[in-house]
């Protein structure tokens, strides 16, 4: 990160965006990535007045060429609700993809790579491909991710039928605020508590314990 970038960034934590974009753009003119990124963020969220979705893609794609996960990410979301680039749901998905293999811990990506396979947009409908990336969002934490995962789970949908690990990333799911990535979401809501109270009958004692022991050994309890 260059200084012109750290500039920008103490200057943006203090709400002085104009000052930000001034050495934000220094920077990017010497072809820093973060200051290009910061830039697309900038225009992106409107903090200099109102959203320019065409100068965040600029930006966004500037900084995607040095392979700036980030920067990857929000193209891949440009696409996906047609802000400032085309509604294109085929490059949205291509966009999340290489986004995830440059931060394999990007939660968000990997949610509307599952997504978009479970829904079949962009890609050709796959419950084995959304099992897979739910649950690498499941494992970053990421709430709506263990709530898909463990529906899948719940339902054998892509992956072996299996109530007891349904449960654990249901309860997992309901320990956290359920959010979604931008345009991204569910028709039905998704209420972990219900689906928790469900799927309780469905088990046996010694599971529903074996479940609250491995959550309290991962300090979830």
């Amino acid at each position: 990160m260059s200084k012109e970038y750290q500039n920008g960034y103490y200057a943006y934590q203090a709400g002085d965006y104009r000052r930000a974009q001034s050495f934000w753009k220094l920077a990017a003119a010497e072809d820093d990535p973060y200051a290009q990124y910061a830039l697309g963020l900038m225009y992106f969220r409107g903090d200099l007045g109102k959203p320019e979705y065409g100068m965040a893609a600029n930006w966004f794609k500037k900084a995607a060429r040095a392979n700036h996960g980030g920067a990857t990410y929000y193209l891949g979301l440009m696409h996906f609700n047609g802000y400032g680039l085309s509604y294109d749901h085929f490059q949205a998905t291509k966009y999340f993809k290489r986004a995830l293999r440059i931060d394999p811990h990007n939660g968000n990506a990997a949610y509307m790579i599952g997504e978009q396979y479970f829904h079949g947009r962009g890609v050709r409908q796959n419950f084995v491909e959304a099992a897979h990336y739910f649950e690498i969002a499941a494992h970053e934490n990421m709430h709506a991710g263990q709530f898909m995962y463990g529906a899948l789970l719940e339902r054998g949908w892509g992956v072996k039928q299996n109530y007891a690990d349904a449960y654990y990333w249901l309860r997992r799911a309901a320990r956290g605020t359920i959010t979604f990535p931008l345009g991204a979401g569910e028709e039905e809501p998704l209420d972990p508590q219900a689906a928790i109270a469900a799927l309780e009958p469905r088990l046996r004692p010694e599971e529903i314990s074996r479940v609250d022991k491995r959550l309290a050994a991962e300090s979830l309890l």
